[in-house]
């Protein structure tokens, strides 16, 4: 079977779609031994190797897409300005206080280290109590993250 037995054209688009096994949004098959991406596979039997480093990035932002003509060769950091620049780049919120995932204090821990700085003790001293650097110690005691009471 070929890469292009498992191709659906729609009306209206140009873009080849893949039809046959995904992951991650991605199509997916067998080739030369490995499982590899649809689109990386479709850009080398129709344009030729991808160097070492680059992506095989869409440029009509369609994941299942394999139309040579929609797929060009970048870095991870163009591939990144171009969601960018498309506007799919979109985060939710961050949490804030310990509702965040990354979150290393509580807001009890917050406000005591307030206390500490506005007491007098250094910064190196609190961070090295409560496992931070120094540099977080300021931006809690100056309010410039954990904006709690």
């Amino acid at each position: 079977m070929t890469i292009l037995e498992r191709v659906k054209k729609v009306e209206g688009s140009d873009c080849w779609f893949w039809t046959g096994a995904k992951a991650n949004g991605y199509g997916q098959l067998r080739h030369n031994g490995k499982v590899q991406r649809a689109h990386r596979v479709s850009y080398m039997l129709h344009k030729g190797p991808i160097p070492d480093g680059l992506c095989v990035c869409h440029s009509c932002d369609e994941p299942l897409c394999i139309n040579p003509a929609h797929l060009w060769l970048g870095t991870k950091l163009d591939n990144t300005r171009d969601m960018v620049a498309k506007g799919r780049a979109v985060r939710p919120p961050a949490k804030p206080g310990e509702a965040n995932h990354n979150a290393k204090l509580s807001e009890q821990q917050v406000l005591e280290i307030r206390a500490k700085k506005a007491a007098g003790y250094s910064g190196a001293s609190i961070a090295a109590e409560y496992g931070i650097s120094q540099s977080r110690v300021s931006e809690i005691y100056h309010r410039k993250s954990w904006r709690v009471a």
